[in-house]
Protein backbone atom coordinates (compact mmCIF):
# COMPACT_ATOMS: atom_id res chain seq x y z
CA UNK A 1 0.00 0.00 0.00
CA UNK A 2 1.34 3.53 -1.26
CA UNK A 3 1.71 5.88 1.63
CA UNK A 4 0.50 9.23 0.47
CA UNK A 5 3.08 12.41 0.18
CA UNK A 6 2.40 14.45 2.57
CA UNK A 7 3.24 18.67 1.46
CA UNK A 8 3.09 19.89 -2.10
CA UNK A 9 3.62 18.08 -5.23
CA UNK A 10 6.06 19.57 -7.68
CA UNK A 11 7.08 18.89 -11.13
CA UNK A 12 10.46 18.25 -11.50
CA UNK A 13 11.17 19.84 -14.87
CA UNK A 14 9.49 23.79 -13.25
CA UNK A 15 12.20 23.06 -10.33
CA UNK A 16 14.52 22.50 -12.97
CA UNK A 17 13.54 25.31 -14.79
CA UNK A 18 13.54 28.02 -12.06
CA UNK A 19 17.11 27.64 -11.19
CA UNK A 20 19.23 30.02 -12.62
CA UNK A 21 22.56 27.60 -13.24
CA UNK A 22 22.67 25.54 -16.29
CA UNK A 23 21.34 22.46 -16.06
CA UNK A 24 21.65 19.37 -18.43
CA UNK A 25 20.51 15.69 -18.06
CA UNK A 26 23.12 13.37 -20.14
CA UNK A 27 23.11 9.67 -21.19
CA UNK A 28 26.96 9.02 -20.18
CA UNK A 29 27.13 6.46 -23.42
CA UNK A 30 26.54 8.77 -25.69
CA UNK A 31 27.16 12.08 -24.07
CA UNK A 32 23.90 13.38 -25.64
CA UNK A 33 21.88 15.74 -24.10
CA UNK A 34 18.42 14.42 -22.92
CA UNK A 35 17.36 17.64 -21.12
CA UNK A 36 18.36 21.11 -20.71
CA UNK A 37 16.72 23.79 -18.18
CA UNK A 38 15.56 26.98 -19.64
CA UNK A 39 18.50 28.80 -18.38
CA UNK A 40 20.80 26.15 -20.61
CA UNK A 41 18.35 26.65 -23.46
CA UNK A 42 18.76 30.58 -23.21
CA UNK A 43 22.56 29.86 -23.48
CA UNK A 44 22.91 27.02 -25.85
CA UNK A 45 19.90 26.83 -27.86
CA UNK A 46 18.36 24.01 -28.32
CA UNK A 47 20.83 21.46 -27.78
CA UNK A 48 18.39 18.34 -27.20
CA UNK A 49 20.05 15.33 -28.45
CA UNK A 50 23.29 16.74 -29.59
CA UNK A 51 26.63 15.91 -27.49
CA UNK A 52 27.59 18.21 -24.48
CA UNK A 53 31.00 18.50 -25.41
CA UNK A 54 30.24 19.56 -29.03
CA UNK A 55 27.53 22.02 -28.76
CA UNK A 56 28.38 23.29 -25.29
CA UNK A 57 31.94 23.31 -25.01
CA UNK A 58 32.77 23.56 -28.69
CA UNK A 59 35.03 19.96 -28.68
CA UNK A 60 34.99 17.66 -31.11
CA UNK A 61 35.91 14.66 -28.65
CA UNK A 62 35.11 14.40 -24.66
CA UNK A 63 36.53 17.86 -22.73
CA UNK A 64 39.83 17.13 -20.90
CA UNK A 65 38.19 18.30 -17.65
CA UNK A 66 35.06 16.26 -18.19
CA UNK A 67 34.42 14.04 -14.70
CA UNK A 68 31.27 12.04 -15.94
CA UNK A 69 33.08 8.75 -16.10
CA UNK A 70 34.25 8.93 -13.08
CA UNK A 71 30.62 10.04 -11.57
CA UNK A 72 28.98 6.93 -13.19
CA UNK A 73 31.86 4.12 -11.82
CA UNK A 74 32.09 5.92 -8.40
CA UNK A 75 27.99 7.16 -8.38
CA UNK A 76 29.55 9.57 -6.15
CA UNK A 77 29.37 13.72 -7.41
CA UNK A 78 32.29 14.87 -9.12
CA UNK A 79 33.17 18.42 -9.79
CA UNK A 80 35.67 20.27 -12.13
CA UNK A 81 36.90 24.44 -11.98
CA UNK A 82 37.36 25.72 -15.54
CA UNK A 83 39.02 28.27 -16.65
CA UNK A 84 37.83 30.44 -19.55
CA UNK A 85 40.06 32.26 -22.17
CA UNK A 86 38.52 35.35 -21.05
CA UNK A 87 39.51 35.12 -17.52
CA UNK A 88 36.39 33.63 -16.64
CA UNK A 89 35.56 30.22 -14.37
CA UNK A 90 33.08 27.84 -14.41
CA UNK A 91 31.98 24.99 -12.16
CA UNK A 92 31.14 21.93 -13.80
CA UNK A 93 29.39 19.50 -11.53
CA UNK A 94 27.98 15.51 -12.11
CA UNK A 95 25.87 13.69 -10.53
CA UNK A 96 24.78 10.30 -11.31
CA UNK A 97 21.19 9.38 -11.53
CA UNK A 98 18.95 6.26 -12.25
CA UNK A 99 15.37 6.91 -13.95
CA UNK A 100 12.63 4.84 -13.50
CA UNK A 101 12.86 2.56 -16.15
CA UNK A 102 16.24 1.66 -15.46
CA UNK A 103 18.58 3.67 -17.19
CA UNK A 104 21.51 5.45 -15.98
CA UNK A 105 22.19 9.14 -16.80
CA UNK A 106 24.35 12.20 -15.29
CA UNK A 107 22.92 15.63 -14.07
CA UNK A 108 25.53 18.46 -15.33
CA UNK A 109 25.43 21.82 -13.70
CA UNK A 110 27.41 24.50 -14.88
CA UNK A 111 27.98 27.74 -12.50
CA UNK A 112 29.66 30.75 -12.94
CA UNK A 113 32.13 31.40 -10.23
CA UNK A 114 34.13 34.11 -12.26
CA UNK A 115 33.00 36.94 -9.29
CA UNK A 116 34.36 34.12 -6.17
CA UNK A 117 37.91 33.11 -8.08
CA UNK A 118 38.28 36.79 -8.83
CA UNK A 119 37.83 37.17 -4.80
CA UNK A 120 39.35 33.91 -3.97
CA UNK A 121 42.79 35.94 -6.29
CA UNK A 122 42.39 38.97 -4.40
CA UNK A 123 42.50 37.12 -1.18
CA UNK A 124 45.58 35.73 -2.19
CA UNK A 125 47.22 38.21 -3.63
CA UNK A 126 46.61 39.87 -0.10
CA UNK A 127 48.09 37.21 1.76
CA UNK A 128 51.00 37.00 -0.77
CA UNK A 129 51.36 40.90 -0.15
CA UNK A 130 51.06 40.86 2.95
CA UNK A 131 53.99 37.82 3.61
CA UNK A 132 55.73 39.86 1.63
CA UNK A 133 55.91 42.96 3.58
CA UNK A 134 56.24 40.76 6.61
CA UNK A 135 59.38 39.62 5.18
CA UNK A 136 60.79 43.05 4.55
CA UNK A 137 60.05 43.98 8.05
CA UNK A 138 62.08 40.77 8.57
CA UNK A 139 65.01 41.35 6.75
CA UNK A 140 64.72 45.31 7.53
CA UNK A 141 64.61 44.59 11.11
CA UNK A 142 68.02 42.07 10.60
CA UNK A 143 69.40 45.03 9.16
CA UNK A 144 68.51 47.20 11.86
CA UNK A 145 69.74 44.74 14.42
CA UNK A 146 73.04 44.44 12.63
CA UNK A 147 73.67 48.40 12.10
CA UNK A 148 73.36 48.49 15.60
CA UNK A 149 75.92 45.74 17.09
CA UNK A 150 78.69 46.28 13.77
CA UNK A 151 80.94 49.42 13.50
CA UNK A 152 79.73 51.67 10.03
CA UNK A 153 83.48 51.71 8.60
CA UNK A 154 85.15 48.09 9.17
CA UNK A 155 82.16 45.82 9.26
CA UNK A 156 83.33 44.54 12.36
CA UNK A 157 80.84 44.27 15.65
CA UNK A 158 81.38 47.28 18.00
CA UNK A 159 82.24 48.05 21.27
CA UNK A 160 78.76 47.05 22.79
CA UNK A 161 78.29 44.03 21.02
CA UNK A 162 81.53 42.93 22.32
CA UNK A 163 81.14 43.82 25.70
CA UNK A 164 78.25 41.44 25.78
CA UNK A 165 79.82 38.54 23.76
CA UNK A 166 82.85 38.13 26.01
CA UNK A 167 80.21 37.66 28.47
CA UNK A 168 79.07 34.88 26.81
CA UNK A 169 81.72 33.10 25.80
CA UNK A 170 83.55 33.66 28.94
CA UNK A 171 80.73 31.68 30.72
CA UNK A 172 80.86 29.00 27.97
CA UNK A 173 84.56 28.41 28.31
CA UNK A 174 84.17 28.12 32.56
CA UNK A 175 81.41 25.58 31.96
CA UNK A 176 83.36 23.33 29.37
CA UNK A 177 86.68 24.20 31.65
CA UNK A 178 88.67 25.39 28.25
CA UNK A 179 90.53 28.35 28.43
CA UNK A 180 89.54 31.59 26.41
CA UNK A 181 91.89 34.15 24.50
CA UNK A 182 91.78 37.50 24.10
CA UNK A 183 94.00 40.15 21.99
CA UNK A 184 93.82 44.26 21.87
CA UNK A 185 95.37 45.45 18.84
CA UNK A 186 96.36 48.96 18.69
CA UNK A 187 97.33 50.44 15.49
CA UNK A 188 101.21 52.39 15.96
CA UNK A 189 101.54 55.62 14.94
CA UNK A 190 98.20 55.82 13.44
CA UNK A 191 97.97 59.67 13.91
CA UNK A 192 100.97 60.62 11.69
CA UNK A 193 99.26 58.57 9.22
CA UNK A 194 95.93 61.00 9.50
CA UNK A 195 98.19 63.74 9.84
CA UNK A 196 100.43 62.91 6.46
CA UNK A 197 97.78 60.88 4.33
CA UNK A 198 94.71 62.45 5.70
CA UNK A 199 91.30 60.54 7.01
CA UNK A 200 90.56 58.75 3.96
CA UNK A 201 93.67 56.95 3.90
CA UNK A 202 93.45 56.66 7.65
CA UNK A 203 90.01 54.51 7.21
CA UNK A 204 91.24 52.40 4.65
CA UNK A 205 93.94 51.42 7.01
CA UNK A 206 91.14 50.69 9.82
CA UNK A 207 88.80 48.72 6.79
CA UNK A 208 92.10 46.50 5.96
CA UNK A 209 92.98 45.73 9.34
CA UNK A 210 89.19 44.82 9.99
CA UNK A 211 89.12 42.35 6.67
CA UNK A 212 92.38 41.23 8.14
CA UNK A 213 90.25 40.51 11.23
CA UNK A 214 87.33 38.85 10.08
CA UNK A 215 87.69 35.70 7.59
CA UNK A 216 84.01 35.98 6.68
CA UNK A 217 84.27 39.12 5.44
CA UNK A 218 86.82 38.91 3.47
CA UNK A 219 87.25 35.22 2.69
CA UNK A 220 91.08 34.02 1.77
CA UNK A 221 92.39 37.14 3.35
CA UNK A 222 91.25 37.50 7.25
CA UNK A 223 93.76 35.21 9.96
CA UNK A 224 90.96 34.90 12.02
CA UNK A 225 89.21 31.27 12.32
CA UNK A 226 85.24 31.41 12.15
CA UNK A 227 85.17 30.55 15.74
CA UNK A 228 86.93 33.72 16.77
CA UNK A 229 85.06 36.81 17.20
CA UNK A 230 86.47 40.42 16.39
CA UNK A 231 85.64 43.98 16.88
CA UNK A 232 86.32 47.91 16.81
CA UNK A 233 87.05 48.51 20.01
CA UNK A 234 87.44 52.26 19.77
CA UNK A 235 89.18 54.27 17.42
CA UNK A 236 92.49 52.77 16.44
CA UNK A 237 91.92 49.81 18.83
CA UNK A 238 90.62 46.22 17.92
CA UNK A 239 89.65 43.22 20.26
CA UNK A 240 90.01 39.38 18.80
CA UNK A 241 88.54 37.27 21.00
CA UNK A 242 89.91 33.23 20.34
CA UNK A 243 87.84 30.68 22.52
CA UNK A 244 89.73 27.46 23.52
CA UNK A 245 93.12 29.51 22.83
CA UNK A 246 95.53 28.61 25.65
CA UNK A 247 98.32 31.28 26.62
CA UNK A 248 100.83 29.91 24.05
CA UNK A 249 97.91 29.83 21.61
CA UNK A 250 97.03 33.09 21.62
CA UNK A 251 100.88 34.48 21.43
CA UNK A 252 101.31 32.13 18.39
CA UNK A 253 98.13 34.07 16.95
CA UNK A 254 98.93 37.52 18.07
CA UNK A 255 102.85 37.33 16.44
CA UNK A 256 101.02 36.15 13.14
CA UNK A 257 98.94 39.06 13.49
CA UNK A 258 101.50 41.56 14.20
CA UNK A 259 104.00 40.22 11.43
CA UNK A 260 100.98 40.42 8.50
CA UNK A 261 100.17 43.80 9.56
CA UNK A 262 103.59 44.82 8.29
CA UNK A 263 102.92 43.41 5.15
CA UNK A 264 99.58 45.47 4.43
CA UNK A 265 101.27 48.34 2.97
CA UNK A 266 101.99 45.90 -0.09
CA UNK A 267 98.05 46.08 -0.59
CA UNK A 268 97.36 48.31 -4.09
CA UNK A 269 95.44 50.67 -1.44
CA UNK A 270 97.86 51.31 1.12
CA UNK A 271 101.53 51.57 -0.90
CA UNK A 272 101.53 54.96 -0.40
CA UNK A 273 102.21 54.49 3.33
CA UNK A 274 105.80 53.09 1.97
CA UNK A 275 106.83 56.39 1.84
CA UNK A 276 105.91 56.69 5.42
CA UNK A 277 108.67 57.85 8.26
CA UNK A 278 106.47 55.59 10.17
CA UNK A 279 105.75 51.80 9.33
CA UNK A 280 102.44 50.81 9.62
CA UNK A 281 102.80 48.02 12.41
CA UNK A 282 100.63 47.72 15.75
CA UNK A 283 100.88 46.46 19.28
CA UNK A 284 99.19 43.36 20.89
CA UNK A 285 97.98 43.09 23.98
CA UNK A 286 97.03 38.83 25.35
CA UNK A 287 95.44 37.86 28.36
CA UNK A 288 93.56 34.16 28.61
CA UNK A 289 90.63 33.34 31.05
CA UNK A 290 90.81 32.29 33.89
CA UNK A 291 94.42 32.44 34.24
CA UNK A 292 94.64 36.24 33.55
CA UNK A 293 91.34 36.98 35.46
CA UNK A 294 88.28 35.32 36.63
CA UNK A 295 85.40 37.90 35.32
CA UNK A 296 85.26 39.27 31.81
CA UNK A 297 85.87 42.43 33.28
CA UNK A 298 89.34 42.07 34.29
CA UNK A 299 90.39 40.24 31.55
CA UNK A 300 89.82 43.24 29.66
CA UNK A 301 91.48 45.31 31.99
CA UNK A 302 94.36 42.26 31.58
CA UNK A 303 94.77 42.75 27.85
CA UNK A 304 94.37 46.31 27.94
CA UNK A 305 97.73 46.81 30.51
CA UNK A 306 99.46 44.45 28.89
CA UNK A 307 98.97 46.27 25.41
CA UNK A 308 100.07 49.30 26.91
CA UNK A 309 103.24 47.42 28.11
CA UNK A 310 104.00 46.50 24.18
CA UNK A 311 103.36 50.20 23.67
CA UNK A 312 105.61 51.44 26.17
CA UNK A 313 108.29 48.79 25.11
CA UNK A 314 108.66 50.23 21.58
CA UNK A 315 105.75 49.25 19.92
CA UNK A 316 105.10 46.86 17.15
CA UNK A 317 105.53 43.92 19.72
CA UNK A 318 103.55 41.65 21.21
CA UNK A 319 103.15 40.88 25.52
CA UNK A 320 101.33 38.62 27.69
CA UNK A 321 99.93 39.71 31.11
CA UNK A 322 100.53 39.16 34.52
CA UNK A 323 98.85 35.90 35.52
CA UNK A 324 96.68 36.43 38.00
CA UNK A 325 95.89 32.81 38.84
CA UNK A 326 98.75 31.05 37.89
CA UNK A 327 97.23 27.80 39.90
CA UNK A 328 94.40 27.37 37.59
CA UNK A 329 94.74 24.17 35.71
CA UNK A 330 94.55 25.79 32.35
CA UNK A 331 97.76 27.54 32.80
CA UNK A 332 99.71 24.74 31.38
CA UNK A 333 99.65 24.91 27.55
CA UNK A 334 97.48 22.44 26.06
CA UNK A 335 98.14 20.51 23.28
CA UNK A 336 96.57 21.95 19.87
CA UNK A 337 96.09 25.40 21.28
Amino acid sequence: MAIPSKGPQYDPQLLLNSQPVIITVIDPSTHKVVFQNQTSHNKFGDISNLTCHEKIANCATPCAFCKMPEAVDSGKPTASEVPLPNDEYLLVQWAKVETSNGQTHVVETITDITATKRQQFEAEGLVKKLSNTNRDLMQANQLLRDQSIRDSLTGLFNHSHFQETLVQLCALALRAMRPLSLLFIDLDNFKQINDVYGHTMGDQVLRELGWLLDSQQAPGRGLARASDFSARYGGEEFALILPDTSMDGALSAAERLRQRVMTLTMLPELTALNTHPFPLTCSIGVATFPIHASIPSDLIVAADTALYVAKTAGKNCVRMATPANPSSPLAAPLVGS
